[in-house]
């Protein structure tokens, strides 16, 4: 994949940035292991690179593909496993409420204040206890251009997927509950966040009605491969993951459907009982450096949460951000909300219904 490179002399002077940020909690720091919990290929290897060298951690990381597998990770015995865990704006609550995550020591995080302040104070953590934001982004339809001729077929809307008349080609949904489920009530005219029975009885009625045609619920990762291979024309999937698939074949294209979509915030956040707590603040404050920041957007295509990385940042990206930011396309989108466990049941209920009529 098409990764930003960074020349020696950039690699070095942010090491020597990193260090000073740091201070004497570098040194404190020094030895020992990180263990980073997350979805995959989400970090630049590079910058896992010189975090290690700059104060002496090995960092190892673990890999989930969703948040519900997060939450039962950290349920079923991950107590005690991680140091720094990825997580989304919707499951940072749910991890709270069972006493998963331990309030940050804001005074070892300086380079909190680069935090874009839009992205903080959110109804997921409002005074920002638990939470670092460490990339945001949206989700869409990722396009084919040259399996889908867009100046006849409208594509700007769910109805590509949903629609079995408009349907525009083999197509995947991604295999995750809150996001399907989410874009089937947005395309019926329903908040993603809804917890109305009648609206979720809709919104599997459609599920069904699609699952025939549905090519496979996949990952982020397998979604965008059949993307590039062609063996989908259309990809339900995150902004920041249709970015790396266009950077290896310009004839994709990324699209918000009008009718609305999922808008989110991920986090880094400390899981209860993390073995090496120092290190895990230390690496907030590392990802949270400027020139850090920009360079781990630039890495996984998504937008940054980082005020001061801007100045670093590719025209492509800051224009992407400008883009999802406009107040009409903003209007049209939600942030996925903590449901309690009545409602993460509803939903789980829908999600094992539709998934289990597939055989």
């Amino acid at each position: 994949m098409n990764r930003a490179s960074v020349p020696p002399l950039a690699a070095v002077l942010s090491l020597l940035m990193v260090a000073a940020c740091a201070g004497d909690g570098g040194q404190g720091g020094r030895g020992g292991r990180l263990h980073l919990f997350t979805f995959s290929d989400y970090i630049d290897p590079q910058l896992v690179r010189e975090f290690e060298q700059a104060h002496g951690v090995q960092v190892l990381q673990d890999y989930y593909d969703n948040n519900e597998a997060l939450i039962a990770k950290l349920q079923a015995g991950g107590r005690g496993q991680y140091d720094v865990a990825v997580v989304s704006d919707y499951a940072l609550p749910t991890l709270v409420r069972l006493g998963l995550l331990e309030p940050l020591d804001r005074t070892s995080i300086s380079n909190f204040s680069n935090v874009d302040p839009r992205f903080l104070g959110r109804d997921f953590d409002p005074d920002n206890q638990y939470s670092v934001p460490y990339q945001w982004g949206v989700s869409g339809i990722g396009i084919r251009t040259d399996l889908v001729d867009t100046t006849r077929v409208d594509v700007r809307t769910w109805a590509v997927l949903f629609d079995p008349s408009r349907q525009a080609g083999a197509f995947t949904m991604l295999d995750d509950s809150r996001e399907t489920i989410g874009a089937a009530l947005k395309y019926l005219g329903y908040s993603l966040n809804t917890t109305d029975p009648a609206a979720l009885a809709a919104a599997e009625r459609l599920l069904l009605a699609q699952r025939d045609r549905v090519l496979s619920y996949a990952s982020f990762s397998t979604s965008r491969d059949l993307l590039l291979s062609g063996d989908v024309a259309l990809a339900h999937n995150w902004s920041g993951d249709i970015g790396l698939a266009q950077a290896e074949r310009p004839d994709i294209t990324f699209v918000v459907p009008r009718e609305g979509s999922v808008i989110w915030i991920d986090n880094l956040a400390v899981p209860a009982g993390a073995p090496n707590r120092q290190a895990a603040e230390l690496f907030m404050n590392f990802i949270l450096d400027a020139e850090v920041g920009a360079r781990l957007s630039e890495y996984t295509r998504y937008a940054s949460p980082n005020r001061a990385a801007e100045a670093y940042l590719s025209p492509e990206l800051k224009a992407m951000a400008q883009r999802y930011l406009d107040p009409a396309a903003f209007a049209r989108m939600e942030y996925l909300r903590d449901l309690g466990d009545e409602g993460r049941q509803l939903y789980d209920r829908v999600w094992t219904r539709v998934r289990v009529a597939g055989g």
